[in-house]
């Protein structure tokens, strides 16, 4: 039997780290963020995406520019959800494509890590689903400084997705990722051998 973990959290929250981590026991990561990227890559999909916000998504090697993307659609609620429109049916058969795989290969822990987890109706698929939080005061912090952009930017950001009590109501297991690196993956392996999904 194959165990399915969700593993999500807000923007800027840890939930790549985690991910990352995870890595190491031999689970089978399925990466919305990879899996978007293959589908993005795809001509077909790219047609559909010019069709829908023109050409100045594309940038001059004729790939997409997913920055001049993030900035249309993370401005504008309409056009997030005509993305979400045309992404998400690809993306979601593209997970039940490499989940039935897995099951097959009989691979013991699979984990799909999505942000939208939630949102797009992924946690029903899951065994399990775990989540990343933080107060939003450092999670401010974290998206500015990575992305380089404004805090006005980097609220638009989080007010895209679910509000974070939410999420947390919604999973099983909170992972708290406001102290250090090892603090946060302490949490994660208590979790995992409570559950038997590593060695004790």
């Amino acid at each position: 039997m194959t165990y399915v973990l969700g593993l999500t959290g807000g923007i800027g929250m840890g939930k790549t780290t985690i991910s990352n981590f995870l890595k190491k026991f031999d689970f089978k990561i399925l990466d919305a963020d990879l899996i978007s990227r293959q589908v993005i890559s795809r001509p077909a999909t790219l047609q559909q995406l010019v069709a829908c916000f023109g050409q100045t998504i594309i940038d001059q090697n004729g790939e997409l520019d997913r920055k001049a993307l993030g900035t249309i659609v993370f401005n504008n609620p309409g056009k997030l959800a005509q993305l979400d429109q045309i992404m998400q049916p690809l993306i979601r058969a593209e997970y039940t494509s490499q989940l039935k795989q897995a099951r097959q290969a009989k691979i013991p822990v699979v984990v799909i890590d999505a942000a939208l987890l939630f949102e797009q109706n992924y946690a029903g698929k899951c065994d399990a689903v775990m989540t990343v939080s933080l107060p939003q005061e450092l999670q401010l912090k974290r998206i500015m400084q990575r992305d380089k952009i404004t805090k006005t930017e980097a609220l638009k950001r989080i007010a895209s997705q679910i509000p974070d009590e939410k999420r947390k109501k919604m999973a099983t297991i909170v992972i708290d990722s406001s102290g250090t690196v090892e603090e946060t993956q302490a949490q994660v392996i208590k979790w995992l051998k409570i559950n038997n999904l590593i060695e004790k």
